[in-house]
Formats: C-alpha cells, sequence, structure tokens
C-alpha cells in the first residue's frame, strides 16, 4: 500500500495520507500547487511515492521532527522545538518524521521558523521541491505452516529476523524492523523460500517446549538469531561466545533483561550512525563503561554481542527503559497465530499457564467504585426497558468465573493476554482482529459514530459528542444518533467508521435498541475499526463484533454503574481522540477512573482512533511537591511518551518542553522537566492533552483555563 496525496481542506499545499491508518500530514504553502509524480529514487532512503511542486515555503501547524541532511544523506543536525536556524544556499534533504515517514529535497537556501503551532520552512525564493513518502512494513508479508510441535515452532521463530532491515544498531529504530512473517497451524512445516534469515552467526538454545519457545520469540526477531533445541537454555555465537539464559523462574526474567540490555545498547551505539544524537542511554553506558562505539557499530552482530554482554548489568539500571508491553502467552501451540503481532510491537513475552481465578468485584484503584456500583446500572436485566429478561449463561454477556485470568503486575506501559480465557486486566488478543483486512480510507477523515439508546445515560453521549472531534489539524466526521432500532444499529455496524461508541444496555443476548435486541451474533461483517461498547456485561458482544470485523473492541466484564460509566465513556473518547492506541488508553482508564477495572479490550491493542498532533500520544505528569499554580516558579514534570503505529518502541522524541539533546528520549519513555505554567501552555498548543495533577487525570485546556 503507497502513500496517497492530495490538498489539505482549508488552505493551499499537499496532503500525504496513509489510506490504512487514516494517518494524514499536511504541508502548507503560500499559494496553490500542482504537485507531478516524480522519481523515488533520489531520496537516498526508501520512498514508495513521490511528488514534486514549486513553492517558496513550506509550513506545518504541529509539531513534527525534521532532521536536517545533504543531499547525500550527511547529517547536519535535528530542528528543537524552539531554536529557528539558517542554512546557505546548497542541496538539502529534509527528513520528516510524523504519522507518515517524508522526505524533502530542496535545491535552495532555507530558513526555519518555529511558530506557536509548528513549524516553517522558507526557501531562497520560488524552487523545484521534490517530496517523498513511505509507510511502515507493518503487516506479514509471508505465511508459515507449523504443525504443534515446538521444535517446528522454532523453525519458524528463527525467520523471524528476516524482517529485519539491517542487523546493525540502526534496527533499534521501528521503521527498521518489518513485521515478522504470518503463522498458521497445519500439518507439516512450510517456510516460503523468499524468506531470507539474516546469517548472524548468534543461536539461542532451549528446551523443546513452548514455556521456553514462546519467551525467546522477540529476542531471536531482534537479534536476528536461530532458535535450536538444547539444554540448558543459552545463547551462543559462532566465535564460541556462550551466555546462560537461567533455569527455571529465571529464564523469562533473563531472556527480558536481554533483550532490554541489547536494545538499550544498540539505542547508544546507533548515535554513529544516520542520526548522530547523543540520548540519555548514550550518557548512561558512558557512566559504567568505556566503549568505542565507532568501532562498536561498524562489527557485525556475532563480535557486537559479546562486547554488549559485557557491560555491566547496571546500565539497564541507569538508563531504567519504559517498556511498552508484556505479553503473556499460554504455552499452548494455539499461541503461536498471535505470537508475530507480539514480537512486532517488541513486546516481552512471558508463559503463562492459564490459572482459573474470579476477579474482584472492585480494582485496588476504585476508591470510589463502590459509590459507582450503588447508583443506576447499566446491567443486564432489560426488564425496566419493557424488553423480555431471561437469566441464564447466554444472557449473562461474560466468560464463567473460572475462565479468567490474573495477569501479573508488569514493568511495561500495558499487559495482554494470548489464550483461551479472559485478562482480568489488559487486552486479550484475538486471531480475528489481526486476519481482517484494514480497509482503504477514501479521504483520510476520521469517522466516528456515537450511538445512546437510553436517555438516562445522555450525559455521556452529550459529553463525547464535543469530544470527538474537537481537534484543529485532524479532519473529523461524527455522526451522533439516539434511539435506533435494531435494523438502524445493523445499518450502523455495517458502515465503514474508525470508530463505533455504543451507550446502553447490554446483555448477552444482545445490545438494546428502542423495538427489542440487536445480537451481535447475527451481524455478518462490521465496518467499524474500534467499538466502544460502554455498557454492562458487554464483553461476549464485543467479542463477536471483533469476529465480524472490528480490529479492536473495549468491553466490560461486569455490572457497571451510570455515573462511573459516564466518566469511563467520556476519558476514553478523549483519550482515542487525543490519539493514543486503544491499550495504551485501556491503561489509562485502569489506573485513573473510579471503574476503570471493570474493562478489558479485545482484539488488537495498537489500533488507534486517531493520529496524535503532538507526534507521541503522552502523559504529562507533575511532581507531587511542585507549585503548579505559579506562572513563573519552575513546575516539575515528568513526560511520559506511549508507543503508538507510527512511533513504536526506539522512535526519539523532541520534547516541546526542552530544547537541544536535553530534549530528547525514546519511545516509550518517559523524561522530567522544570517549566513554568506559561512555558507548559505554550508547549502544549491548542490541542488539549491529559495531565495528571494530584494524581488525578485533567486535562491541559481545563486546567490551564481553571488555574
Amino acid at each position: 500500500m503507497n502513500p496517497r496525496f492530495d490538498s489539505p481542506d482549508d488552505e493551499s499545499g499537499i496532503a500525504v495520507i496513509d489510506p490504512v491508518g487514516s494517518n494524514r500530514v499536511a504541508l502548507y504553502t503560500p499559494g496553490s500547487v500542482s504537485p507531478e509524480p516524480a522519481d523515488t529514487d533520489g531520496f537516498v532512503y526508501p520512498v514508495s511515492a513521490a511528488r514534486r511542486f514549486v513553492t517558496s515555503e513550506i509550513r506545518f501547524r504541529y509539531a513534527v521532527q525534521v532532521s536536517v541532511r545533504r543531499s547525500d544523506g550527511a547529517y547536519l543536525c535535528d530542528l528543537d522545538p524552539v531554536t529557528n536556524r539558517e542554512f546557505d544556499d546548497g542541496e538539502y534533504l529534509l527528513e520528516v518524521t510524523g504519522p507518515v515517514k517524508m522526505y524533502l529535497r530542496v535545491p535552495s537556501s532555507i530558513s526555519t521558523e518555529r511558530t506557536d503551532d509548528g513549524l516553517r520552512f522558507e526557501f531562497g525564493g520560488d524552487v523545484e521541491v521534490e517530496l517523498g513518502a513511505r509507510l511502515p512494513h507493518n503487516t506479514p508479508a509471508a505465511t508459515i505452516t507449523v504443525p504443534d510441535a515446538p521444535a517446528a515452532a522454532m523453525d519458524a521463530i528463527s525467520t523471524f529476523g528476516s524482517a529485519l532491515k539491517t542487523t546493525s544498531p540502526e534496527r533499534s529504530w521501528p521503521t527498521l524492523r518489518g513485521h515478522p512473517p504470518r503463522i498458521e497451524r497445519g500439518d507439516e512445516l512450510a517456510i516460503p523460500d523468499e524468506l531470507d534469515a539474516p546469517d548472524t552467526g548468534i543461536t539461542i538454545h532451549v528446551p523443546a517446549t513452548y514455556e521456553h519457545v514462546l519467551p525467546v520469540a522477540p529476542l531471536a526477531y531482534y537479534l536476528g538469531a536461530r532458535v535450536v533445541p538444547g539444554d540448558p537454555p543459552r545463547l551462543t555465537t559462532t566465535d564460541g561466545f556462550t551466555h546462560r539464559l537461567g533455569e527455571g523462574d529465571e529464564f523469562g526474567d533473563e531472556v527480558a533483561r536481554l533483550l532490554k540490555r541489547v536494545y538499550v545498547l544498540d539505542c547508544a551505539t546507533r548515535g554513529e550512525g544516520f542520526h548522530p544524537v547523543e540520548l540519555p542511554a548514550r550518557r548512561a553506558v558512558e557512566s559504567v563503561a568505556d566503549l568505542d562505539f565507532a568501532t562498536l557499530y561498524d562489527a557485525p552482530p556475532v563480535e557486537r554481542l559479546p562486547t554488549y554482554l559485557s557491560v555491566p548489568e547496571t546500565v539497564a539500571e541507569e538508563v531504567k527503559p519504559t517498556w511498552g508491553r508484556v505479553t503473556y502467552a499460554r504455552p499452548v501451540a494455539e499461541s503461536l497465530e498471535l505470537l508475530p503481532y507480539a514480537v512486532y510491537d517488541l513486546s516481552i513475552v512471558r508463559a503463562k499457564a492459564a490459572t482459573p481465578d474470579a476477579p474482584a468485584t472492585v480494582g485496588a484503584n476504585d476508591t470510589t467504585g463502590e459509590d459507582a456500583l450503588s447508583s443506576f446500572k447499566r446491567r443486564s436485566d432489560l426488564a425496566d426497558l419493557g424488553l423480555p429478561s431471561e437469566s441464564g449463561e447466554r444472557a449473562a454477556g461474560v466468560p464463567d468465573p473460572d475462565e479468567y485470568v490474573p495477569l501479573p503486575e508488569a514493568d511495561a506501559l500495558e499487559r495482554a493476554w494470548i489464550g483461551d480465557g479472559t485478562p482480568v486486566h489488559g487486552t486479550k488478543l484475538h486471531a480475528a482482529a489481526f486476519r481482517h483486512e484494514r480497509t482503504e480510507s477514501t479521504d483520510g477523515v476520521i469517522e466516528v459514530t456515537v450511538v445512546c439508546n437510553d436517555e438516562e445515560m445522555r450525559e455521556e453521549w452529550d459529553a463525547v459528542s464535543d469530544v470527538y472531534g474537537a481537534r484543529d489539524e485532524v479532519p473529523f466526521e461524527v455522526d451522533c444518533r439516539f434511539g435506533v432500532t435494531t435494523d438502524e444499529l445493523r445499518t450502523l455496524l455495517a458502515a465503514d467508521r474508525d470508530l463505533f461508541h455504543f451507550i446502553g444496555h447490554v446483555d448477552g443476548r444482545g445490545l438494546a435498541c428502542s423495538d427489542g435486541l440487536l445480537d451481535a451474533e447475527t451481524v455478518d461483517e462490521t465496518g467499524a475499526t474500534t467499538i466502544l461498547l460502554n455498557a454492562c456485561r458487554s464483553h461476549d458482544q464485543g467479542v463477536s463484533l471483533v469476529e465480524a470485523g472490528a480490529r479492536a473492541a473495549i468491553v466490560s466484564w461486569g455490572d457497571v454503574g451510570n455515573s462511573g460509566a459516564v466518566e469511563v465513556g467520556e476519558t476514553f473518547a478523549q483519550l482515542l481522540n487525543y490519539g493514543f492506541a486503544v491499550g495504551s488508553a485501556l491503561a489509562i482508564v485502569e489506573e485513573y477512573t473510579s471503574i476503570g477495572r471493570h474493562y478489558v479490550a479485545v482484539g488488537d491493542p495498537s489500533v488507534a482512533v486517531a493520529q496524535c498532533e503532538d507526534g507521541t500520544p503522552s502523559l504529562c505528569e507533575f511532581d507531587s511537591d511542585s507549585d503548579a499554580t505559579s506562572h513563573t516558579e519552575g513546575v516539575r514534570v515528568r513526560m511520559t511518551s506511549y508507543p503508538s503505529a507510527e512511533f513504536a518502541v526506539g522512535t526519539v522524541v523532541h520534547s516541546y518542553l526542552r530544547d537541544g539533546e536535553e530534549g530528547l528520549y525514546t519511545v516509550p519513555g518517559s523524561k522530567r522537566f522544570e517549566n513554568t505554567v506559561e512555558e507548559m501552555r505554550e508547549g502544549f498548543g491548542n490541542d488539549p492533552g491529559p495531565i495528571l495533577v494530584d494524581d488525578e487525570l485533567r486535562w491541559t485546556d481545563e486546567w490551564f483555563d481553571g488555574e
């Protein structure tokens, strides 16, 4: 799938559109332009489509990260969020990191100016600019058939490294890591000939059990390593190096530590390459080890890895890498189908038996949960609506108590589960979500449908109707309906939408409508990418909608009180509208709303409804002892950036709260800054963003206006 080019809706310029992800980046020009097809070979870096046009200026009306290079790709500098720059007459390549990766070839002098809402480039007159763009390799390019045997699974996982664009430290950049091949179960092992795994000289030896095979998959992918049967578990190289991976409970911990350690050292070393900037990881490594990074950068993997592992383990403690997701997987053959998707996200994978355990009624953080649940419930008993009441398993709408799986607390932003049963917290990866073809958007507009089918829940309908589409730069089309019939609801579910948000009553027999129940099991196809069913016991209906075509569904596994559900629904709407992926939004809702731990997600946790104007969706937290009311005194804040499809693990964030290398860190990750409130107001821009004040989730627009 190639990017498309169009015109911005409101001004002259050119819009670059990701037709699958519904992402778009607009470049504004002083006058109208007539883009024509251009050669894709002249950009040094790979691009899949290109246009040329004449202009004297280009403006971005939102935060973008730009690296300035010479026409041959030689690095000059990164543009920080506050400094204006001048470049003499020459030929330049501007590398723009955003929802779509872009390169601008400019044969001219360049002046850059940071504006209140973005970035402006002024050239030395009218010049012909060439614009190239590429989309990420974020879907499997081949399929491997694997029989139900751990040794065969090892052969399949050994091909995952074929998706890497490089085995150098540059693999820590997400755009240089492609998607591992798809796995399907069958009678015989069948690996397509075109899967060319790199010969790195690195081998991982583990016992031929799923308990050992599943956890090493992300490490094998990232290292480009082969996986073979062997005991004790260890990593070896063709040069004779051996590193033990531990046994028993220590095995999973050591595999996770090793992946994090190699990734951190890659981030430190890659500063010798395409992007010679000094990240915090580089300074942390230099504080505990004396390494020749230039030599390491050029060394083959078989030589680089032993040097990495000679660095004291304290380097990871110094850097404290934030990890995006830990995925727990049942150690059975059925888990293999979803393994490539967890690996692509560079998730830590942990083998875990599905230990039955009934979930608690109220989560540990639900300080107001009992009050919320004692209020009017969005319960599964629909008799009050004049609809037939029915008891029994079918009406329950949720799994049996012994089908719930408690997931351990994890050192990551999110948790996920692969296997039978439903996690009490986090996302259940569902194979159907990853099989669906990704539909192509015609215009890059974010399309949202909101349906409310109960007058007593109108408060949430009113609130979220105002939230969706409240963005300056991202075009939305929001369709709000009230009191729809079963036929109307079926039609709305079938339409191609980015998000379908339902507010009302649900039980295992269906979604309540003005004339009866619509059972999601009878919905042959849904065009909605993401579903939010904000109702009691909506789990089973959400699963059916994922099986019918949705890529993710946010559902409840119990009764939810109306006041708590309003809070949850509005918070989900704000987070999804801002640009958080489903899994990240769920993690925040679980932690910072009164009954958020009554909700889970089913499907693909990486699905996002809208792109984030700030680049990476971030959560800003004030230190508890900071004076958050002072405009002139420094306020200490911690900015945590969450991964997204466009800005995955390894992306560099240049915070708008600091300039130069002080403001750099990697995604996912956190960094502390000290700023005045006025500086923060300017940094956040026009679109409201989430902040934590005294451990309470708030939004910048209301907080700045109310302080």
